[in-house]
């Protein structure tokens, strides 16, 4: 499970704060999450925020789409 990281981390992966990932996690349409141990600690997959920015990618500033794959 070493591909788990904390929130703080997620956060600075994305450039974004963890106020941005906790209000999604509330909200929804966020990054897929995990809540371990007693305490509900959240943790990121790696490869779900790299997903969730892969996702993102645009070719100009109107396009609204998903990347498409070439």
């Amino acid at each position: 499970m070493s591909n788990l990281i904390n929130e703080t981390a997620a956060a600075e992966m994305l450039g974004l704060s963890v106020h941005w990932l906790r209000r999604k996690r509330w909200s929804g349409g966020g990054i897929p999450f995990i809540k371990v141990g007693d305490g509900g600690a959240v943790r990121y997959r790696k490869e779900d925020i790299e997903a969730y920015i892969g996702d993102r990618v645009r070719n100009s500033t109107s396009d609204n789409s998903a990347r498409q794959q070439h």
